[in-house]
Parts: C-alpha cells; sequence; structure tokens
C-alpha cells in the first residue's frame, strides 16, 4: 500500500516486508535451533528407560434372568451406570495384592502405594460399550502383562464375591421371612385344633337340631290343643273344657322354655362359629402368607447368580513388543516445535527495522 506518488510504503507493511525477509535471511540460524533440539530430544528419548503398556479386557454380561430381546434397547444411561464396575478393577485391596504378588515395591521401596497406582494402572470403562479396560505399564513387558491379567481375573473374582454375597443376604433374608410366616402358621392351626377340640360346633348343632325338632313336635301339639280348646269355649262348664284349657296353658309353657333353650343355644352355636371363623380367617392368611415367603425363597434360590451384571475375561492381553513410552517421534517432533517457536521468538524480539536497513 502507497501513501504518495513517489511510492513509498507505508511504515507497517515496509516493516512486515522487511520481517519477512529478516526471517528468510536467519534460515540458518533456524534451521540449526531445530536440529539441535531434534538431536536433544532423540538423544533424551533414547536414554529415558522404556516402559511398555498392557492391557486387559473384560466384558459386562447382562443378569443372566434378563430378556435377551432387551440387549438390543441398552440405554445410555444404563451403559453409563456400569462405569461402577470400575471400581472393582482399581480397588486399592486388590492393587495391594497385586503390588505384593509381583514384587513391584522391589525396584523403589519408598514409593507409596498411591504413587504406584497412579503412574502404572489405568482403568476405563470405554464409552457407550459393556467393555472394561485395564491397562498397566511398567518397565518388563511381561510383567505388565502379568499385572494385567491378574488384575483383570481378580476383578471378576472380586464382582462374583460381592455378588453371591448379596444373593446370600437376599436368600438369608427370605428364610427368616418363611420361618417367620411358618411359625405365625403353626400358631394358627395349633388355635384351631385347641379351638375345635374345646368347643366343638358338633354337639350344640346336634342339642339345637334336637330342640328345633321338639318344639316342632310341640307346636304341632299346641296347634291342635288350641283347636279343640276352640271347639269346647262354648259349651258350658264341662271337666273336658278345664282340661283342654290346662293342656294348652302347659304346652304354651314348655313352647316358651323350649324356645328360650333354642335362642340360647343359637346364641352359643353362632358365638362359636363367630370364634371359628376368625381363627380359620387367620389361618388362611398365614397359610397364604406362607406359601408366598416359600415361592420368594424359591425364586431367589433358582434366580441365585442371575439378578446382576457379571463380568467375564474377553482378552487376557499379551506382552506388548514395541514400548509405549518415550514416544520417540512424538518427542523429537515436539521438540523441534518447541525450537522453532522458541527461534522465531527470539529473532522477533531482536529485530530491529533500522539496523536492518542500514545493513541493507
Amino acid at each position: 500500500m502507497f501513501t504518495s506518488a513517489t511510492g513509498d510504503y507505508t511504515a507497517e507493511s515496509f516493516q512486515a516486508y522487511e520481517y519477512l525477509d529478516y526471517l528468510r535471511r536467519r534460515w540458518k540460524f533456524i534451521a540449526a535451533v531445530c536440529a539441535g533440539a531434534g538431536v536433544l530430544a532423540l538423544t533424551v528419548s533414547l536414554l529415558l528407560p522404556r516402559e511398555f503398556t498392557a492391557t486387559a479386557t473384560l466384558v459386562i454380561d447382562p443378569p443372566a434372568g434378563n430378556d435377551p430381546r432387551a440387549a438390543v434397547t441398552v440405554s445410555p444411561v444404563y451403559l453409563e451406570s456400569l462405569r461402577a464396575f470400575e471400581m472393582f478393577a482399581s480397588s486399592d485391596t486388590l492393587f495391594e495384592r497385586a503390588i505384593d504378588r509381583f514384587h513391584l515395591r522391589d525396584s523403589n521401596p519408598s514409593k507409596t502405594r498411591e504413587s504406584w497406582k497412579r503412574s502404572i494402572l489405568k482403568v476405563s470403562k470405554i464409552k457407550d460399550t459393556k467393555i472394561l479396560e485395564i491397562a498397566v505399564t511398567l518397565h518388563d513387558p511381561r510383567r505388565a502383562q502379568a499385572v494385567a491379567q491378574f488384575l483383570a481375573e481378580e476383578t471378576v473374582n472380586l464382582s462374583r464375591t460381592a455378588n453371591l454375597a448379596t444373593d446370600q443376604d437376599l436368600a438369608d433374608d427370605a428364610r427368616r421371612r418363611t420361618a417367620a410366616a411358618q411359625e405365625i402358621l403353626e400358631q394358627e392351626q395349633s388355635a384351631w385344633r385347641e379351638f375345635s377340640t374345646r368347643e366343638p360346633y358338633e354337639s350344640p348343632r346336634a342339642e339345637l337340631e334336637a330342640l328345633e325338632g321338639s318344639r316342632d313336635a310341640l307346636e304341632h301339639d299346641l296347634t291342635d290343643s288350641r283347636a279343640n280348646l276352640a271347639e269346647l269355649a262354648g259349651q258350658t262348664f264341662d271337666a273336658r273344657l278345664s282340661g283342654a284349657r290346662a293342656r294348652v296353658e302347659s304346652l304354651e309353657k314348655q313352647d316358651a322354655e323350649m324356645a328360650r333353650l333354642i335362642q340360647a343355644k343359637s346364641a352359643l352355636l353362632s358365638d362359636r362359629e363367630a370364634r371359628g371363623d376368625q381363627i380359620q380367617q387367620r389361618m388362611r392368611a398365614a397359610q397364604v402368607a406362607f406359601e408366598a415367603a416359600a415361592g420368594r425363597e424359591r425364586d431367589i434360590e433358582a434366580s441365585a447368580g442371575m439378578r446382576s451384571e457379571r463380568l467375564r475375561v474377553m482378552d487376557p492381553g499379551v506382552a506388548p513388543e514395541r514400548p509405549s513410552s518415550p514416544n520417540i517421534a512424538l518427542n523429537v517432533a515436539l521438540g523441534i516445535a518447541v525450537a522453532l517457536i522458541a527461534a522465531v521468538t527470539y529473532l522477533t524480539l531482536t529485530f530491529s527495522p533500522l539496523s536492518f536497513r542500514q545493513r541493507s
């Protein structure tokens, strides 16, 4: 961009052109710095101890009791919930066992368990899958694979033990409920047997039926006697009239007494039957509760080990042949990139347009 007819450049455009030319003339310096940084990064990378990462893979199977058709409709929320299995693989107790088993502390006794865990172990569930990965990084590739496989297998055992403990708790609770329901049922059955023995239905019912039959016969005689008395009522004093009247009065007294006895027997039988019905209802309810508890206990025992997700080692991993660290190519590339930025920054800070014009 020009500022006048003389063709002079503006200060800004002219300085940008000078700056680029300044960098171009010092390309050897930039190349030397980048080459030196690359050589340094390569040397350091070759001197660093090599580390190998072995990975064991586990798969989280759905509960065996689930409908297999539901496997195709697994929700993201459910898959995210499976991250809880990372806690099994990264358990401090399990990792401590691995340290002792493979003598990891022998190389650095002062290093804490937490430091070992942060530096060599990585447990992750692959997003939106049912795959759990256990990665172990050590200097010895065979030991790294052995530790990863050990952690994977023990994670499966730990998960299985937790599931069995849960199933055992459910089974114990179901057995306690069944035993309690059986005890209540036996108490109600004992109460019913005792009631049936102490206050049976048959004798008062038979007595009531006998009384009702006798009263029917008595009422029949009373009806006949009243009819006979009505026939004799129009006659003068007669011994037969007096006798008929006396018989009617006697039968009426007997009928009233019979009605009182029938009412008393009916009340006794009704009260006994009501109490017997209550005991039978409690016994039937106890029977239903016992059968429900026993059925639940059978269901729990039949579905033991099939209510929770199960871990399975899909791939125990192999001893890696290529080190995971140091990444020589990446380190050299980063070294060159940092050197390039540093060289350009240095030249930028030392660039002086006036000095450049004078040298030019």
